[in-house]
């Protein structure tokens, strides 16, 4: 398009842009018979698709939206080709999934591995710091649980999907409070007479060994520990 014909006002251009006013019909018609074909593409992908997705199927998903957007809008780009890629795209997808299904090493590779991030009530740093997470990240999905301190947890894992699955103690042990005192709710957690817990990783230490620094990350910082 040539610059002068670019008017403000032009309407015409502006809600049509170059192409006539029945390509309006062509679009619907491009539209709807895309998207059935991509109902029946997500249909045969799996039920999984539909709820939480791992890295591969997010890309999927991607894949799957640029694909329709170029047939079902322009008027020099055949649906054919769409629906084409579309098969294209659930052919990779099946293939990657026999993949993994086949070699658990390329499923590692393709969806990512599960990873620890709570061990026996202790946050383990280094897991944290290589998934990207934060403590509060983590302590908001497990308030979320109705847990209230992380003497409540055996094991927390870091899903391949990114959902977290935790394992909860049979019997609870004295950790580092969770709760958020928003001095309004009146939530609050009951003091234990069983030490200290290092504010940073979890670490529970006795009464006199809180003044050293934490045996498992040299924090300085220590709260009461909490037992419900």
């Amino acid at each position: 398009m040539n610059p002068e014909d670019v008017r403000l006002g032009d309407w015409k251009r502006i809600l049509l842009g170059s192409t006539p006013a029945w390509f309006i019909v062509e679009v619907l018609l491009r539209a709807a018979v895309l998207y059935l074909v991509l109902l029946l593409v997500l249909r045969v992908l799996g039920k999984r698709l539909a709820g939480q997705v791992t890295i591969l199927e997010m890309g999927v998903m991607i894949t799957l939206g640029a694909i329709v957007s170029a047939p079902m809008q322009t008027a020099d780009k055949g649906i054919l080709i769409g629906i084409l890629l579309l098969c294209c795209t659930l052919a990779f997808q099946r293939g990657v999934g026999a993949g993994g299904v086949a070699s658990e090493k390329f499923e590692l590779a393709t969806q990512g591995d599960t990873v620890m991030l709570i061990k026996d009530s202790v946050l383990l740093l280094k897991a944290l710091h290589q998934a990207g997470l934060s403590r509060h990240v983590i302590f908001a999905a497990l308030r979320s649980k109705g847990i209230c301190h992380l003497g409540e947890i055996k094991r927390v894992y870091l899903e391949g999907s990114g959902n977290y699955s935790i394992v909860r103690r049979e019997v609870e042990v004295a950790g580092l409070c969770i709760l958020i005192d928003d001095g309004g709710l009146g939530i609050h957690c009951p003091c234990s007479k069983n030490g200290y817990a290092c504010e940073h990783c979890g670490w529970v230490v006795d009464e006199d060994r809180f003044l050293a620094p934490c045996p498992n990350c040299r924090s300085l910082q220590w709260a009461s520990a909490v037992k419900g």
